[in-house]
């Protein structure tokens, strides 16, 4: 079947809760969980963090000023990284799809969450290729992780891509790529079979 299936990670194959790691940071601080998530957050640590634009040692310095906390950078990897679960159901679509066509990764992501994710959850090892924010330099919607992902693909004229924030799925179209805006893992099947899937 020639097609690259392109999934996002975070929401789809691995859903998450930010806010996990806050409650204990939180606890460690003196602060509620929502004022640890609006200080690392909103002062754009997580995003420069994700882009690229900070390693994983100025994240954590970040951290710790924003918070006033002293915390190595070891155990606030640890924290920080432990906000995730498996969806089985869509992990499960993965593996199937894995002999059939092309399996890619895009994500907004970190170097501490992909290493984590790596080694918590194997179905990640399951793609051929991974493109990834911090290493892009680039987040989704911007068109410069879209075209880093057509790069990698073996078969751009028939690229589908799934995420769970509809922008970034209809912004793929602008590339040519056909996005689904994923809800639960029984649509993404059918409409994987409507794009002429069969696994």
């Amino acid at each position: 079947m020639n097609t690259t299936v392109i999934f996002d990670m975070g929401n789809v194959i691995l859903p998450f809760d930010p806010l996990k790691p806050c409650v204990i940071l939180g606890r460690l601080a003196r602060k509620i969980p929502e004022q640890v998530y609006d200080l690392i957050y909103s002062s754009r640590l997580e995003h420069d963090f994700e882009k690229g634009l900070i390693d994983g040692a100025r994240f954590a310095e970040g951290c710790r000023q924003a918070l006033g906390l002293d915390i190595s950078d070891v155990r606030l990897k640890a924290l920080w990284s432990d906000m995730f679960e498996e969806n089985f159901d869509v992990s499960d679509i993965v593996r199937r799809l894995r002999d059939k066509v092309q399996l890619l990764l895009l994500s907004n992501t970190n170097e501490w969450h992909f290493e984590y994710a790596r080694l918590h959850f194997p179905i990640i090892n399951a793609f051929e290729e991974y493109i990834l924010s911090y290493r892009v330099g680039a987040l989704k919607p911007e068109p410069t992780i879209y075209k880093a992902a057509l790069e990698k693909c073996l078969y751009p004229d028939h690229v589908i891509f799934i995420d769970d924030i509809s922008a970034n799925a209809v912004t793929a179209f602008k590339y040519g790529i056909r996005g689904i805006h994923f809800k639960n893992h029984r649509q993404l099947e059918e409409d994987l079979k409507d794009q002429g899937l069969d696994f």
